[in-house]
């Protein structure tokens, strides 16, 4: 069971590394659980994080809740694709797989539209 888990942490640090080697302006991807505890995370190597540890916690508890609150509207608007959050300094998107949230942090300069070929080729990772 150790060895299992142990397995599977180590996959989603490969995709976390993955994901970040898809573009440049891929600043930070982690990996939660539902309840937004981190399995795994990786920050792009010549970068500043915005965010303090704490901070950092609390908002990936908070995309975790969204995904759990969104649960008990989908069979009336559909599952959630994904969630786009567009800060001054930096673009978030989200999105859930197989009960794991995937928080992803993009450079403010990045084409909008490339913003979805981006979201298909990270889930084409995420899926294990």
């Amino acid at each position: 069971m150790a060895e299992n888990l142990s397995r599977l942490k180590s996959q989603y640090k490969t995709n976390c590394k993955k994901i970040l080697e898809l573009s440049s302006k891929i600043r930070y991807v982690g990996v939660t659980n539902k309840f937004g505890r981190t399995i795994a995370g990786q920050l792009r190597t010549d970068l500043t994080p915005f965010l303090k540890t704490e901070e950092m916690r609390n908002e990936l508890f908070i995309h975790s809740m969204i995904y759990n609150m969104r649960k008990n509207y989908e069979k009336s608007i559909g599952e959630t694709e994904f969630i786009f959050i567009s800060n001054k300094k930096v673009d978030i998107i989200s999105f859930y797989i197989d009960e794991l949230v995937y928080y992803i942090t993009i450079d403010k300069n990045i084409d909008k539209n490339e913003l979805y070929t981006l979201n298909e080729q990270i889930r084409s990772i995420a899926k294990l």
